[in-house]
């Protein structure tokens, strides 16, 4: 899988947006989907960037701490917990070939998966 799809995948399964971002609760609901997706929007672009720039050493040799502490050296604005879960998800999902394919009706992503069984 590319590093967007892994990252967008880490950001979906393993970021709570309601505890990153507490203050949410006070905004008017004709601005909270703005909000959330530009910061979304944002933590996906920055994760994506530095992994790219400073992280290749860490995803080629599976190391999620070592890929965490690397970007939280770069002020990704993410607690430790969550972004070393991130990680976690972004690395196991690096190893897998599998390609979007589409949406279905129902919200449901369909993907492509090649598979080698031993």
């Amino acid at each position: 899988m590319n590093l967007e799809a892994c990252v967008a995948h880490a950001i979906h399964n393993d970021l709570d947006i309601v505890e990153l971002l507490p203050d949410i609760t006070e905004l008017p609901m004709e601005d909270l989907e703005a909000y959330i997706e530009d910061f979304i929007v944002n933590v996906q672009q920055t994760l994506v960037e530095n992994i790219r720039d400073l992280g290749e050493p860490y995803v080629r040799s599976k190391d999620a701490a070592g890929l965490c502490a690397t970007l939280m050296r770069a002020g990704i604005g993410i607690p430790p917990e969550p972004l070393l879960k991130m990680c976690h998800t972004i690395l196991r999902l690096s190893e897998v070939d599998a390609r979007f394919i589409a949406d279905t009706p129902d919200g449901q992503s369909v993907y492509y998966m090649k598979m080698q069984i031993a």
